[in-house]
Formats: C-alpha cells, structure tokens, sequence
C-alpha cells in the first residue's frame, strides 16, 4: 500500500495525459463545427486563412500545456520545465504567424494591383527570426541567467553588421517605398539616366526587386539599377497614367512658303500614319518667326509611348516627300553672295599707271 502511495505522482500524471488528450479532442470538434457553420459562410476571406490556423494553434497550445503539467506531476526542475514551455510557445507562435503570413501572400496579394507579394518572404522571415530570438532571450533569463550582457552584444554586433551592410541595406528600403509609392510598375515605360552612350536612353520596367529594379531598353540591353539609386533621381514615367502620349515636332518653312498648305499638308500626314491617335485631334501653332524661317510644332497624340520614336520618324519622312512634292521649301543655312562690278575713274586708273 506504501508503495502505491508513492508512485501515486506516476498515476496522476498518465491521467494528465489522457485528460488533455481528451479535452483536445473535444475542443477540435466544437473548432471544427464552428468554422463550418460560420466563419465558412463569412464573405470576407481573412477570417478564412486565420481560424484554420488558430484552430490547429488551441490544439497544440492543450498538448504543451498538457505535457507541462505531466513534466511537473512527474517532479521535474520547475525551471526546466518553464523553459522547455517557453521554448515551445515560441516556436509555436513562430510557425503560427508564419502561417499567416504565407496564407496571405498565396490568397491576397496577388490579388491586389501591388506588387506587395515580393516583400512578403522578407517579412515572413523577420517575424519568425526575431520571433525565435525572443524566445531564446527569454528562456535563457528563466535559466537565471542575465542576458543584459548579451542584449548589448547582440547590439554592438548588430550596429557592425548594419554599417557592413548599409548599401544593400539602402537598396532594400528604397526597394520598399518603390513598391508602396509605385512610381512605375512592371510594363511602363521610363527614361534611364544612365544608359551606354549611343544606346537608347528609355525602356521597360521588367522587373521589381527589394534591391534593385530591371528595365529592358528598346535595344533589348537589360540595365540593374539599384533601388538607391533611382530613390535619388527624378523619374520620367511615360505610362504612368495612359500609354497614350502627344508628340511635338518642331517643323520649320521659309518665309516664301505657303503656310497654310504646309499646315494642312502636316495633318493630312498624322492622321494618316498608323499608330496615330484619332482624339484628341492633332494640330499645328506658329512658335516663332525667326530671322529666316516660321518655326511651327506639329502636336499629336499616339496610342502607345513604345512607338513615339518610330512614328516620329515616320512623319518626319514623310513630311520631307510631302512638302518637296509641294514646293514647300525648309530652310537652311546658306549665303547668298553678289559681286558688283566697280567702275574706276579716269584720274585714279592714271594715277594708278604712274606708280
């Protein structure tokens, strides 16, 4: 009888286990009716992504707390076994909220016009590292230990590793506020600043990374900017709110030119060129009467910006056939020089005879 009563604990512990394995069970079912008579038939789709992980999280929050308790009826260290419970909760929050996480890249995001979804495995992997580092920290302080030095160091070499990394650093924040301000987005169609000498000077955004973003010129030359870089320079989106643009030519006519012919000739020519818009209508204004020409401009609208340089040349062929079939002249430098004959006096050729 004495010895049942010692090892009493041991019984007491098994009925622990079958107890909290029982009240899992139970709770699971209730969880489980509860998602499918309610939060299924919600619109909204968080509630969708969440409950299924809080769910499986009350199941094994009951096993943790079920195997502590059995840890502390078998008499084991009450420091050990609060360390091993927060190990546990740890880890457990971390693969919770990483869940989460993950649930709402692959369901929300690429639902949304944000690009939102390339930043989200940066900042699943902040939250579960610094997550555990938490629980590190913790559990080493209920150890009895004074993590004061550590958190100091962790600082220190945290402060080495920033200014190590400061430019990868830069990109990838600059990487950030690219994708919430959204100055372009994949496709547009933007000026580069630094592009080879003799090569194009704008292309297409292909792609946009934490730290740096790619642009296909219309050379097909692929240019890696980093994202530091373009947060420091003013940037010309030519797509931002339509692909269609206006084009402005400048055209110039001597001043013996017949100007309206010139004009009507010039709309004929733009309004019969592929890949010119029909509204808003083109036209032409008078700029300037210079010395020796009336500089004119030639405005329209296009349908796409990737086609402005090629149309233009375009029209400006055309304009040159056009306006040499008309007799349209488009002046150029040039100097017209007359000679005019002098005739000598009499006086000056005899006195020119004499010397």
């Amino acid at each position: 009888m004495e010895l049942v009563e010692e090892y009493m604990y041991i019984l007491k512990a098994v009925v622990i286990l079958l107890a909290g394995f029982l009240i899992s069970i139970l709770v699971s079912r209730i969880l489980e009716k509860i998602e499918k008579e309610f939060i299924k038939k919600t619109r909204t789709e968080i509630d969708d992504i969440i409950f299924p992980i809080f769910r499986r999280g009350v199941i094994y929050a009951i096993y943790i707390i079920t195997v502590l308790l059995f840890l502390r009826e078998l008499r084991i260290n009450e420091t050990f076994i609060k360390t091993i419970g927060v190990v546990i909760f740890g880890i457990l929050i971390a693969k919770m909220i990483d869940k989460i996480l993950l649930e709402i890249e692959k369901r929300i995001l690429p639902k949304m016009e944000e690009r939102l979804e390339i930043m989200m495995p940066l900042f699943r992997r902040i939250a579960r590292y610094t997550i555990y580092l938490l629980t590190i920290l913790i559990a080493i302080d209920t150890l009895g230990y004074d993590i004061t030095p550590l958190v100091a160091g962790m600082g220190v070499a945290g402060l080495a590793v920033s200014l190590a990394a400061k430019d990868t650093i830069s990109n990838i924040i600059s990487g950030i506020f690219i994708i919430i301000d959204k100055p372009f987005r994949i496709g547009d169609r933007i000026e580069i600043w630094n592009a080879p000498r003799g090569y194009a000077t704008w292309g297409e955004v292909i792609d946009i990374g934490l730290r740096s973003t790619k642009i296909k010129t219309t050379d097909d030359i692929v240019i890696v900017i980093p994202n530091a870089e373009i947060a420091k320079r003013d940037i010309i989106n030519y797509t931002a709110i339509t692909p269609k643009i206006r084009i402005r030519l400048p055209v110039s006519i001597s001043y013996e030119s017949d100007f309206e012919k010139a004009e009507k000739i010039l709309l004929d020519i733009v309004n019969s060129t592929e890949g010119v818009a029909k509204e808003p209508k083109p036209y032409v204004i008078i700029k300037n009467l210079g010395e020796s020409s009336i500089d004119m401009e030639l405005r329209f609208w296009i349908e796409h910006a990737k086609y402005r340089r090629t149309i233009a040349s375009t029209v400006y062929k055309r304009i040159l056939k056009e306006f040499k079939l008309a007799g349209i002249e488009i002046p150029y430098p040039k100097r017209e020089i007359y000679v005019k004959e002098l005739k000598m006096s009499n006086d000056y050729e005899k006195q020119g005879d004499k010397r």
